[in-house]
């Protein structure tokens, strides 16, 4: 693809709004790096210790992963290997991971023995490195160690009598992806994983690309990013719900509080070949009538021929 301009964002982020005379001030301190790289995605090879593993995690035995019969089937194909059983299913391609157990809980047959908030960072780290996943590359806290979101999501069961019984049937880790030690956004970059009892998963939904560094190129200055946000190139994000719409023709001025780097190479159904640099900005819009705090997402290079 080619483009003669700065690069395209994706369209599904946000509105595109354009105002040549927009009054934009810069008063974002961190620092930009002076290049940044575009890399090609590669198709990640698990290992074969990590997949043994992962398959283990995942409940399944020698038995029922050797060949297919009248109640699992498993295949591999083109990349893919994949075991299909009765009360659950596991796929890997291409980087992905997917698993998926039936579970059947209720008032009398509760979760027990699942893992607590305060376990659950040595629960995510110890499963992700048995199933080879360098954690290196998972995005920091600012005092690096890895970042997890932890959630504890529970159901409640209504009895007749009037009793109410709160079961946690499992507890979630989220995490995202860096590289160049930039956040990666879309489909090559995220994993979600539900564990439940004996800290065994339920659920797991990982995406985790190979990447290989293609062409560097320079970064537009600060000039040149409002340039192109004057010029319609960049995408406005969500606002609160309880905030009217952005009118951009009435704007008093637009202030970049924070610019940060970040890479993008897709949507999960609609992934991309390429991870590609973008701009997250901080902003706050002045409306003449208040104002509102948006993420504001712009090129960070010209766009390239790729």
């Amino acid at each position: 693809m080619g483009f003669s301009q700065s690069l395209p964002l994706p369209e599904n982020w946000g509105e595109h709004f354009q105002r040549t005379n927009l009054d934009v001030r810069w008063e974002a301190t961190n620092a930009l790096p002076r290049t940044v790289w575009i890399y090609r995605v590669r198709t990640k090879d698990f290992q074969a210790a990590g997949i043994s593993n992962l398959v283990a995690q995942c409940g399944f035995t020698d038995k029922n992963i050797t060949k297919s019969n009248a109640n699992v089937v498993v295949y591999a194909i083109a990349g893919k290997f994949g075991i299909i059983h009765p009360d659950r299913q596991l796929q890997i391609s291409r980087g992905s991971i997917f698993y998926l157990r039936q579970t059947h809980y209720g008032p009398t047959n509760l979760a027990t023995h699942v893992p607590e908030m305060s376990q659950m960072l040595e629960v995510t780290t110890n499963f992700l490195a048995k199933i080879g996943f360098n954690l290196a590359e998972i995005r920091k806290n600012p005092d690096g160690t890895p970042r997890f979101g932890f959630i504890e999501p529970f159901k409640e069961y209504y009895l007749p009598n009037g009793i109410i019984i709160t079961n946690i049937e499992f507890r979630e880790a989220g995490f995202g992806r860096t590289v160049d030690g930039a956040k990666i956004l879309g489909a090559a970059g995220y994993g979600d994983i539900y564990f439940g009892e004996h800290g065994k998963p339920v659920h797991i939904d990982i995406s985790w690309q190979d990447f290989e560094r293609y062409k560097s190129y320079p970064t537009a200055t600060p000039e040149m990013i409002i340039n192109w946000i004057r010029d319609g190139k960049a995408l406005q994000g969500g606002i609160p719900m309880n905030m009217p719409a952005i009118d951009w023709a009435s704007v008093k001025c637009l202030t970049i509080k924070s610019a940060n780097l970040c890479y993008y190479a897709g949507e999960r159904l609609a992934p991309s070949e390429w991870l590609m640099p973008l701009l997250s900005l901080w902003t706050t819009v002045d409306t003449g009538q208040g104002n509102v705090d948006v993420e504001i997402d712009c090129p960070i290079i010209e766009a390239p021929k790729l």
